[in-house]
C-alpha cells in the first residue's frame, strides 16, 4: 500500500494550467482549420476534377468560380444583411476590367486581375455610401440602379467594351505559358480562389465578421461599444465587391466572349440565391449554396425546360421551411445529440472582478451636465438641467413616466445631441461627440430594453464590449488574433474574469438569445464592465425580473461598485431597489429637476411625496 502511495505521489498531476493550455492550443487548431477548410474544398474539387474527362473540369472552374461567389456574398447578404441586386455589375466589372486591360493594354493577366479587383472594390465603395442610410427593400432598389447603370454603361462604351456585341477574351498566359486545356486552367482557378477565399473567410470568423453579427443583431447597442455602423458596412460592400470581381475575371476566360446582357439582373438574382440556399449566418453558406446551385443546371439537362421553375421553388422552399439553409440544417443534425441541461446560471456570491479600478484623484464630478436642454418640436423633453456625478457614487435617476430620463440618457450616451447646454467627462466636452466615442471616453451603458446581441455567444458578447471596434483595428485584428497569442490570451482572460464575476462563464460559448432574462441582464452588465469603465450607465437594469433576481442583480452591482470604484448612474422605477442601491438620488418631472440628496432626504420631500403618492409629507 505504501508502494502504491509513493508511486502516486510520484506520477505528475495534470494542473490546471497545463489543461487551459491544452484547451487554447486545441482552440487555436480548431479555429486555424476553420480558417483554411473552405481553401482546402476548393483544391478538393480541382483534385477530383484529375479523374474525369474535359467537360467535368470545366464545369468544375465554375464550381470553383462560384464558391467564390457565395462566400463574397456571405460576407454583405449573410452578415452584413444587406440585399444587394447588383452582384452582376461587381462581376462584370471585375470580368470587362482585366480582359480589357489584357487585351487593349497588354497586362500580364495576373496583375489585370487585381486591377480588375481595386474596380469593383471602388465599385462597392461607392454603392456603399447609400447603405448608411438605407435599408431593407430601399436598398435594394438603389443596388439595382447601380446593376442598371453599369450594364448600361458597358453596352454604350463600345470604342472600349465593344458594346452588345461582346468582347472577344484572350487565353490566360501565365508565366509565359498558355492555359489551354480545361484542367490546367482549373488548376490556376483553384489556387487563386484558394488563396482569395482565405480573405473574406479569415474576416468572418474574426471580429470583422462579430461586428457585422452585432450591427445585424442592434444597431444601437453596437454603437454604444463603438461600433461605426456606416464603416463597418462600406467595407462589407468594398470586401464583397473586390471578390466578386475577382470570381468574374476568372469566369471571363472560360467564357471566350463576355457580353453586358451575362451579367444583367437576372445573373444578380441567380447569385443573390447562393447564400439564401447554403445558410446566410455561416461561414459555409456561400460555398454550400454556390455549389449546389451551380451544379443543378447540370443534374437537371433532362428536365431542361422546367430548370428555372425548380430553381425558384428550392429557394423559396428554403426560405419557407429551411431559413437557415443548407448549413443550418447540417448544424442541427451535429446538435442533434441531447445535451446536458445547463439551466440557470446561479451566481451567488461573483468572484472578485478583474476590472480595473479607476485612479481616485480628488472628489471633482466625473461627468458634468450644465444647463442642457432638449425638445422635439412643442415637447420640452429636458428643460434646463444640470447634474454632476461624482467618482465611486452611485447616483439614481428617479422620476415617473415622460419625466426626461430617457431622453437625458441618450444624451449622455450620445444617441442624441442636445439643443442647448454642456456635457462633459473627466474635463472633456462630450456633446458634439456621437455614440461610438463614448465607450473610448470611459463611459459605458446597459439599455431599458436588453440589448444583447442575440445570435452572438456570451463571450463574443462581452468581446465587443472590450473596446478596440474601429474599422482598421477591426480588419487587422480578424488576421493577428491567430498570430498574436498573448494579446489573444489578456483578451480571453479579461472576457472570462467579467463572466464569472456576473455568474455566467459555464455558459461562455451559450448563444446569448438562449438565456434568461435575468442572464441576459447580467450579459448586458458583463459587456458593459469588462474594459473598466470609469462611468456605467444603467437604464433599469432590474425591469421585468425575478424578485430573486432583482437582489442578485442589486448585489452584483453593489460589489463592483465596491471593488472597482466604477461610479454608477442608475434609473429605475422600482422605487424600493433604487433607494437601496443608490448613495444619492437626482428626481426629475416634466424633463426639470425637482430635488437631490439622500434616499432618506428624497423620499421625505414634499414635491416628491406628492409627485408619487398625491400627498403631503405631512399627511
Amino acid at each position: 500500500m505504501s508502494e502504491d502511495i509513493t508511486l502516486a505521489h510520484k506520477k505528475p498531476a495534470m494542473t490546471s494550467k497545463s489543461i487551459d493550455s491544452s484547451h487554447d492550443k486545441s482552440r487555436l487548431l480548431a479555429q486555424w482549420f476553420k480558417w483554411f477548410a473552405p481553401s482546402l474544398c476548393v483544391l478538393g474539387v480541382f483534385l477530383i476534377a484529375t479523374q474525369v474527362g474535359t467537360y467535368p473540369q470545366y464545369v468544375a472552374t465554375l464550381l470553383v468560380v462560384s464558391m467564390l461567389i457565395g462566400t463574397a456574398l456571405t460576407v454583405l447578404v449573410g452578415f452584413a444583411r444587406c440585399i444587394t441586386l447588383a452582384s452582376g455589375a461587381m462581376l462584370a466589372l471585375g470580368a470587362y476590367g482585366s480582359t480589357i486591360l489584357v487585351a487593349k493594354f497588354g497586362f500580364p493577366f495576373i496583375p489585370a486581375l487585381l486591377m480588375g479587383a481595386v474596380i469593383g472594390g471602388i465599385g462597392g465603395f461607392i454603392l456603399g455610401l447609400p447603405a448608411v442610410r438605407f435599408r431593407g427593400h430601399n436598398l435594394a432598389m438603389v443596388t439595382l440602379v447601380f446593376q442598371s447603370v453599369v450594364i448600361i454603361g458597358l453596352r454604350e462604351w463600345k470604342s472600349m467594351t465593344e458594346g452588345a456585341a461582346g468582347l472577344q477574351v484572350p487565353l490566360v498566359t501565365i508565366a509565359g505559358i498558355q492555359l489551354k486545356s480545361d484542367i490546367s486552367y482549373l488548376a490556376f482557378a483553384a489556387i487563386v480562389a484558394a488563396i482569395v477565399l482565405l480573405i473574406p473567410i479569415g474576416l468572418l470568423i474574426g471580429r470583422f465578421g462579430r461586428n457585422l453579427k452585432a450591427i445585424a443583431g442592434n444597431e444601437v447597442a453596437a454603437q454604444a461599444f463603438g461600433i461605426s455602423i456606416a464603416q463597418h458596412l462600406i467595407a462589407a460592400f468594398v470586401i464583397s465587391s473586390a471578390v466578386l470581381a475577382i470570381a468574374g475575371g476568372l469566369q471571363a476566360p472560360r467564357s471566350r466572349i463576355i457580353d453586358p446582357e451575362s451579367y444583367g439582373i437576372l445573373a444578380s438574382i441567380a447569385t443573390l440565391a447562393y447564400p439564401i440556399v447554403g445558410g446566410m449566418s455561416s461561414i459555409w453558406g456561400g460555398l454550400l449554396g454556390g455549389t449546389t446551385l451551380r451544379l443543378l443546371p447540370e443534374l437537371l439537362r433532362p428536365v431542361a425546360d422546367y430548370q428555372e421553375l425548380l430553381f425558384a421553388g428550392l429557394v423559396l422552399l428554403t426560405v419557407l421551411f429551411f431559413p437557415g439553409g443548407i448549413a443550418g440544417q447540417l448544424a442541427k443534425l451535429r446538435r442533434a445529440k441531447p445535451a446536458e441541461a445547463s439551466g440557470q446560471a446561479q451566481p451567488g456570491k461573483a468572484p472578485a472582478l478583474q476590472a480595473p479600478a479607476p485612479t481616485r484623484v480628488d472628489n471633482s464630478a466625473l461627468l458634468h451636465v450644465g444647463n442642457v436642454s432638449k425638445s422635439f418640436d412643442a415637447l420640452r423633453a429636458v428643460d434646463k438641467l444640470t447634474l454632476s456625478v461624482h467618482p465611486g457614487e452611485i447616483l439614481g435617476l428617479m422620476g415617473p413616466n415622460g419625466a426626461g430620463k430617457t431622453t437625458l440618457f441618450n444624451m449622455l450616451s450620445g444617441f442624441t445631441k442636445p439643443d442647448t447646454g454642456s456635457i462633459s467627462a473627466f474635463g472633456l466636452s462630450l456633446e458634439k461627440e456621437g455614440a461610438t466615442s463614448r465607450m473610448s471616453h470611459g463611459i459605458t451603458r446597459t439599455f431599458q430594453h436588453v440589448a444583447i446581441f442575440r445570435d452572438l455567444s456570451c463571450y463574443d458578447n462581452v468581446a465587443i464590449g472590450l473596446g478596440g471596434n474601429g474599422i482598421m483595428r477591426v480588419l487587422g485584428g480578424s488576421f493577428t488574433d491567430l498570430a498574436a497569442r498573448a494579446a489573444g490570451e489578456s483578451a480571453k482572460q479579461k472576457i472570462m474574469a467579467a463572466l464569472e464575476g456576473v455568474g455566467l462563464a459555464a455558459q461562455s460559448s451559450v448563444m446569448a438569445g438562449q438565456l434568461s432574462l435575468g442572464d441576459q441582464r447580467r450579459l448586458e452588465i458583463a459587456r458593459a464592465i469588462v474594459s473598466g469603465p470609469k462611468l456605467l450607465l444603467l437604464d433599469e437594469p432590474v425591469s421585468g425580473v425575478s424578485e430573486e433576481e432583482i437582489h442578485r442583480i442589486g448585489d452584483l452591482l453593489k460589489k463592483i461598485n465596491r471593488e472597482t470604484g466604477m461610479a454608477m448612474l442608475l434609473i429605475e422605477h422600482n422605487i424600493g431597489f433604487l433607494a437601496q442601491m443608490s448613495s444619492r438620488i437626482f428626481v426629475m418631472a416634466a424633463g426639470a429637476a425637482i430635488t437631490e440628496g439622500t434616499p432618506e432626504q428624497v423620499m421625505a420631500n414634499e414635491s416628491v411625496q406628492q409627485l408619487y403618492f398625491g400627498k403631503t409629507a405631512d399627511a
